[in-house]
C-alpha cells in the first residue's frame, strides 16, 4: 500500500474496502497465497428480506455506507463487500429492494457472475422478489443461489411452503432448479451451506475473458486528498493495467490509470469479474458521474441509436406500440430512449421483436450487452434484450433485417460477414470487429481469414480493397435501381454520363473503388455503357413524336453541313427550340453514335468526323506534320470550323500539338483509310 499512499500503508482510496474478516485471506505481504478466482456475487430481493444483514453476516461488511441507509434501516444506494471462499474471491454488490430503486437494483445486478436472491421465510415471494427475477432473467444471469433468511422467526412448516413458493417462482425460467438454503443471519444457521453452494455454482458459471479489451461501468466517482479522481466499478471483461490509456464514454475523454486497488489492497492488474477502484490521471472529478464507462480506446464508440433484440414480459397487461418513449437501463445508465420496431406496429406481451432505440443522448452498446426496459415513468419492468448493432444507421430495412438475424442465430464466421457487408467497402479494424460481432480479440485473424479461405472476402480487382461479395451484390442493386427509376423520369435520355455514375459509386464504395467497381459492374453487364453515358442493359431511349422529327430533321441538316457544322442554335430543324431540348437530342445522337460533339453547342456528323480523321491520316503519309492553315486548304473550308475540329481532335486523343503543327497519337493507329472508318451505332 506504501506504494500507492507514501509512507501511510492505512490510507486507502477504494472506499470499498471491507474490515478483514477470516474470508480474507492474505500473507504477511498482502499478497494472495494462491491463485484466486473471481466472481462477481449481486444481491437481489425484495425490501426487509435481509440482503443487507446477510452480506454483514457472511463478510463481515456493513454495505449500508449512507447516514440515511443507517438512520431508516434501508439500503438505497449499492453497497459493496468482498467474500473469500476457498480459492475464490467474490466481489458483493448489494442492491436495494425498494420500488423506487430499481433502477440502481439493475446497476449493480448488471455484470455480475453468480446472483444471491434473498426471501424472507416470514414473508415469502414479494413484488420486487418477482421484479428481481425478471430483472435478472432479462440480464442474461444464469448461476443463482436462493438464501431463504429469517428461518429463525418461523416453523419448519413455513420454511418448506416458502421454498415451494420459490420454485415455483423459477419455473419455466433458465433459473429454475436453482439452491434453495435456509439461513439465518442471526444465528448463522446454514452460513456454511450458502457459502458452499455460491462457491459451487460459481465454478459451474461461464467465466468472463480477462483477454483484451477492457471493459467497466462505473458506479462510483469521487476524490481521495493527494490522489485526484477516484472511480469504481465492476470490470466487465479484459484486464487493466497501471499506466494504461483509457477512453472515458460517452464523453470521449482520455484517462490514464495512476493506481489500482480492489477491497483496499492494491493490484498491479484488475480483471474481469473483479470489484475495482481506479485512480484516474488527466480527469476532474466534475467531469464523470455514475452511468460513464471506461474501455480499452477505440473498442466503444457512442451512438444515438441501437439495433437490438427486444422481448415484452408475458405478464405485461397490454401491448407495446412502435415509437413508444420507454427508458432504457444498460450497465449503469438509464436514459429515455424511443423504441422503433422493424417489422410491426405492436408487440404482444411475451412476444420478442427487433427494434431500434434512439434516444437524444449517447448510448454505449457493444454486440451481445443486455438491457433492461422500464415504462416511461420508471415505475416497473415491461421487457429488455440484447444489443445486436452497437452503431447502426437510422433506418429498418431489409438489410438491416438481414444483418440482424445473421448477428442473431449465426456462428462467428457467419456474424463477421454479416458485420463487415453492413460495413461495405470500410473494413473496421479488429477491435471495432470485436464489439460488432462479439468475437474474441484474439480470434478475429484467425476469422478473417476463414472467410478469405472460403471466398467470402475478396479483394477487388484494380485496389487494395477487400469486401465480402454480398457488399458488391448490394451496390450494383442500389446504382440499377438508381438508374431504372431515371430512365423512368427521362425515357427519351440516353442514360447518365459516365462521369455521373462514376461519382454515385464514388459516394457509395469510396474514391479508391470507384473507377474499379464501374468497370466491373460493366463487365458483369450491370451497367452498359451508350456512347458517353450509362444506362441499365434493358435500357432503349424512347422519343415522343414531336422529338423524333425534331431528332430527324437535325440529323439530316448536320449530315449536309459535312465539315462545315454550325452550333445548334444556328440550325433551321433547331429554330424557336430550348436550348435543355437542343442539347437533349444531340447528346442521345452523339450516343447512339450518328454525331460526335465538337465544342460547345457545335456538333458534327460521325461519317464527316470519319471522313475527316481520314483526310489527316493521309497528310501525315505525305509530312511529318499538320497545320491548321494546310488542313484547312486540304478541306476546303475556314478556320472557324477547323481550329475547334482539331482541338476536338486533341481532346480525343487522337492528335497531339508539336509546335505548330499536330501529328498522329498511337490511338489514331486504328484509322489508317477511308475504307477501314468505323461505322456508327444502329
Amino acid at each position: 500500500m506504501s506504494r500507492l499512499m507514501g509512507q501511510q500503508p492505512s490510507r486507502q482510496f477504494d472506499s470499498e474496502a471491507p474490515q478483514k474478516t477470516d474470508n480474507d485471506r492474505h500473507d504477511v505481504d498482502g499478497e494472495q497465497a494462491s491463485p484466486v478466482r473471481h466472481f462477481l456475487l449481486g444481491t437481489a430481493g425484495h425490501i426487509d428480506h435481509g440482503k443487507t444483514s446477510l452480506i454483514r453476516a457472511l463478510t463481515g461488511t456493513d454495505t449500508d455506507r449512507l447516514p440515511e441507509e443507517k438512520s431508516r434501516g434501508m439500503t438505497i444506494d449499492l453497497g459493496f463487500a468482498s467474500l473469500r471462499i476457498g480459492d475464490t474471491q467474490f466481489g458483493v454488490v448489494d442492491v436495494p429492494g425498494h420500488e423506487r430503486f430499481v433502477r440502481t437494483m439493475v446497476a449493480g445486478a448488471s455484470g455480475i457472475d453468480v446472483a444471491l436472491l434473498v426471501v424472507a421465510a416470514d414473508d415469502s415471494v414479494m413484488p420486487q422478489t418477482i421484479e428481481h427475477v425478471e430483472i435478472l432473467r432479462l440480464l442474461g444471469v444464469s448461476a443463482l443461489v436462493v438464501a431463504l433468511t429469517k428461518i429463525d422467526m418461523v416453523d419448519e412448516d413455513m420454511v418448506s411452503l416458502v421454498a415451494e413458493d420459490i420454485r415455483e417462482l423459477l419455473a419455466d425460467t433458465p433459473l429454475s432448479g436453482s439452491p434453495i438454503i435456509p439461513v439465518s443471519s442471526i444465528t448463522g444457521a446454514g452460513l456454511d451451506a450458502l457459502r458452499e453452494e455460491i462457491m459451487l455454482t460459481a465454478a459451474r458459471s461461464a467465466s468472463r475473458s480477462a483477454a483484451p479489451p477492457f471493459h467497466m461501468a462505473i458506479d462510483r466517482v469521487f476524490t481521495v486528498a493527494g490522489r485526484g479522481t477516484v472511480v469504481t466499478g465492476s470490470v466487465q471483461r479484459g484486464h487493466v493495467t497501471e499506466g494504461a490509456e483509457l477512453d472515458i464514454l460517452p464523453s470521449g475523454m482520455r484517462g490514464r490509470v495512476r493506481d489500482l486497488q480492489s477491497h483496499g489492497l492494491p493490484e498491479s492488474a484488475l480483471t474481469h469479474s473483479q470489484r475495482g477502484a481506479i485512480n484516474l490521471g488527466g480527469v476532474d472529478r466534475d467531469d464523470l458521474s455514475r452511468g460513464d464507462e471506461l474501455s480499452t480506446p477505440g473498442y466503444i464508440l457512442p451512438s444515438r441509436m441501437l439495433n437490438v433484440e427486444l422481448g415484452l414480459l408475458e405478464n405485461e397487461p397490454r401491448e407495446l406500440v412502435s415509437a413508444s418513449v420507454l427508458r432504457l437501463a444498460m450497465g449503469t445508465r438509464e436514459t429515455r430512449v424511443r423504441v422503433v420496431f422493424a417489422d410491426r406496429k405492436s408487440l404482444s406481451p411475451g412476444d420478442t421483436c427487433f427494434a431500434q432505440l434512439r434516444a437524444g443522448e449517447s448510448l454505449l452498446g457493444v454486440f451481445g450487452r443486455r438491457f433492461i426496459l422500464r415504462d416511461e415513468s420508471a415505475t416497473r419492468t415491461i421487457g429488455g434484450g440484447t444489443v445486436l448493432m452497437p452503431n447502426p444507421r437510422r433506418r429498418l430495412r431489409s438489410l438491416e433485417m438481414e444483418t440482424m438475424t445473421a448477428l442473431r442465430s449465426g456462428d462467428s464466421t457467419a456474424r463477421l460477414a454479416s458485420v463487415l457487408r453492413t460495413s461495405g467497402f470500410e473494413t473496421p479494424g479488429e477491435l471495432r470487429l470485436s464489439a460488432l460481432t462479439g468475437i474474441e480479440l484474439e480470434d478475429i485473424p484467425a476469422a478473417m481469414e476463414a472467410l478469405r479461405t472460403g471466398g467470402e472476402f475478396k479483394r477487388i480487382p484494380g485496389t487494395s480493397l477487400s469486401v465480402v461479395p454480398r457488399v458488391l451484390d448490394d451496390l450494383s442493386d442500389a446504382v440499377a435501381r438508381r438508374l431504372s427509376r431515371w430512365h423512368q423520369d427521362h425515357p427519351e435520355l440516353p442514360g447518365r454520363p459516365v462521369e455521373a455514375v462514376t461519382g454515385w459509386i464514388e459516394r457509395l464504395a469510396g474514391k479508391q473503388a470507384a473507377k474499379p467497381v464501374t468497370d466491373l459492374l460493366l463487365k458483369r453487364k450491370v451497367l452498359r455503357t451508350f456512347g458517353r453515358f450509362v444506362c441499365h442493359p434493358d435500357f432503349a431511349p424512347k422519343l415522343s413524336g414531336a422529338d423524333e422529327k425534331l431528332f430527324d430533321a437535325m440529323i439530316a441538316e448536320l449530315r449536309a453541313a459535312g465539315d462545315k457544322p454550325e452550333p445548334l442554335d444556328k440550325l433551321q430543324a433547331m429554330a424557336k427550340i430550348e436550348k435543355k431540348r437542343m442539347r437533349r437530342l444531340a447528346d442521345l445522337a452523339v450516343a447512339l453514335g450518328i454525331l460526335v460533339h465538337i465544342d460547345g453547342d457545335t456538333y458534327m456528323d460521325h461519317e464527316s468526323d470519319q471522313t475527316l480523321r481520314g483526310v489527316f491520316v493521309d497528310m501525315m503519309n505525305e509530312t511529318r506534320g499538320v497545320s491548321v492553315a494546310s488542313f484547312r486548304e486540304r478541306i476546303g473550308s475556314s478556320r472557324k470550323h477547323v481550329v475547334p475540329y482539331l482541338e476536338y481532335l486533341d481532346r480525343e486523343g487522337f492528335t497531339r500539338r508539336e509546335g505548330d503543327a499536330r501529328v498522329l497519337t498511337d490511338k489514331a493507329a486504328a484509322v489508317r483509310s477511308p475504307d477501314e472508318r468505323a461505322e456508327p451505332m444502329p
